[in-house]
This record gives C-alpha cells, sequence and structure tokens, in this order.
C-alpha cells in the first residue's frame, strides 16, 4: 500500500497530506477489436500520453485520482499505458517515466511532479483546465506522480 508523504507543494498552495487515495486505471492487456475498444480521454479526466501530440499522443493512462507513484496503483497493481483512440504505440508500458503529454479534461489544474509524492524539488509542470499540452523536457519520460488541485 502507497503512503502519501506529508509534504508542502509551495508551488501549487497545497498540503499533500490532505490528498485522499489515488483511483488509477489499472489495464489489461488487450487488442482493439478483439477484447478491448480503445479509450479516449472523457471530461473529468486527466490523461497522460505515451507521445507528444504532435507524434500522435497513442498510448493513453486515464488518470482520476491523485497518484502519488506512478509505478503502482493504490492496491499494488503495476500501471501501464492503454490503447487509444489514438493508436496503441505505447500500449502495456509503463505509465512512470514514459510520458510525454497530457491532456487535462477536468474542471481543476493538474500538477505532474519528476519525483514521486508530488515532490517538486527538481521539476514540476502545472496543466490548467482544459488544456492538452506536451510535457517540458524536464518532464518528458520522467513522470512520477500526479495531482489534481
Amino acid at each position: 500500500m502507497l503512503s502519501i508523504a506529508a509534504v508542502s507543494l509551495s508551488i501549487f498552495g497545497v498540503n499533500a497530506a490532505s490528498m485522499g487515495a489515488a483511483q488509477a486505471q489499472v489495464p489489461t492487456a488487450c487488442t482493439v477489436g478483439v477484447n478491448c475498444p480503445p479509450y479516449s480521454c472523457e471530461t473529468g479526466e486527466a490523461c497522460l500520453y505515451y507521445n507528444s501530440i504532435e507524434n500522435g499522443l497513442n498510448g493513453i493512462f486515464k488518470q482520476h485520482g491523485d497518484i502519488a507513484d506512478y509505478r503502482y496503483s493504490a492496491t499494488g497493481q503495476a500501471l501501464a499505458f492503454q490503447i487509444s483512440n489514438y493508436g496503441g504505440e505505447g500500449a502495456n508500458q509503463p505509465v512512470k517515466n514514459n510520458a510525454a503529454a497530457v491532456w487535462n479534461r477536468s474542471d481543476h489544474r493538474f500538477g505532474v511532479f519528476y519525483n514521486s509524492s508530488y515532490n517538486c524539488s527538481v521539476a514540476c509542470q502545472s496543466i490548467p483546465s482544459l488544456v492538452r499540452v506536451n510535457l517540458n523536457s524536464s518532464l518528458k519520460n520522467n513522470n512520477a506522480s500526479g495531482y489534481y488541485y
């Protein structure tokens, strides 16, 4: 079970100790048209993509809550990208340190962090509501945690 360190997120003006348990989509291996549909980013979600916007986005990870470590879900299962409506490149690859872009379709800001437990000491990026962006050069393929605020 993951624990969330009580760290101050002064860049975002929030305290991680007040955050609830993470809710994450835990994928299973599948093939579009055989045993699963392609997934798309829905209203209210922040979605991480395996490729940058200009490279077609492809694999998707749909995040519904705060995740202190993209390596595992709150139940200890490995987190991985799934096939998206943009394509399958990156499907079944780990989410941690493999994201290139984020589409924030929630009504809150979303933060991506270089370190686990929402630690911004090395790098972090704040993504406004309803925006799709590439991760900055410090975070592309260096994403360890994600947080709504």
